[in-house]
């Protein structure tokens, strides 16, 4: 039996080894289906080493197209923009708000200082004189409700063309934007008491805002 069996040669053993690895890989699922072409199962070998490892390309996996692309960028530059604009109020708004805490601040830091000032049965401060003895005269003004100060709404003449009702007496030296008037009318809301209006006027802003504030100091 022994001298029937030929001995192979290095090629026919080589083959031989090939088709019980390509049996074995053909047996395994491999990662994508591979059409081998060839007449040698070498050939097969090469070819799938080759793209076994190579992603499956489906037909839904493609590019954007250019419109697509485009219309995108659109959309997203709407939506930067957009973004951007609330961005600036935001600013803006905190901005504004910070001026008007300020300004309060002003008003309420020159109202304690008006407090402060003497004003006596002998003695009274010159800050603290009525508009009516004061030597600086308030702009005309229409007093629509007959309460002897501007209010908010009233027609006045600006005389000094800062676009502010300037009442009798006029901080000298006021933060820069800013704009401190106050008015004073005796025994009012009662004999020997003082009626203080002080105006805060925010120059800053496009839009002017002037705040109005209100304190009453009697006879000491």
């Amino acid at each position: 039996i022994l001298s029937k069996i030929q001995p192979r040669s290095r090629k026919e053993s080589l083959n031989l080894g090939i088709r019980n690895r390509l049996a074995h890989l053909k047996n395994a699922k491999p990662l994508r289906s591979v059409k081998f072409e060839g007449t040698g199962p070498m050939e097969q070998y090469r070819k799938h080493r080759r793209h076994r490892w190579q992603p499956c390309v489906c037909a839904a996996e493609k590019g954007f197209t250019l419109v697509e692309v485009m219309i995108a960028m659109v959309v997203l530059s709407i939506g930067f923009f957009g973004a951007a604009s609330m961005h600036i109020s935001a600013i803006d708004a905190n901005t504004s708000a910070n001026r008007m805490t300020e300004a309060t601040h002003l008003a309420q830091s020159r109202l304690e200082a008006l407090m402060a000032l003497e004003y006596t049965r002998d003695f009274t401060d010159p800050d603290l004189i009525s508009d009516d003895e004061t030597s600086g005269d308030a702009e005309p003004f229409n007093d629509a409700n007959s309460n002897g100060s501007w209010d908010f709404g009233e027609s006045y003449v600006d005389s000094n063309y800062n676009s502010v009702w300037d009442a009798a007496h006029v901080d000298s030296s006021p933060p820069p934007g800013y704009v401190i008037t106050w008015s004073v009318i005796d025994n009012r809301p009662v004999p020997f008491a003082k009626y203080i209006r002080m105006y805060v006027t925010d120059h800053t802003n496009t839009k002017q805002r002037t705040l109005l504030f209100t304190c009453i100091k009697s006879r000491g």
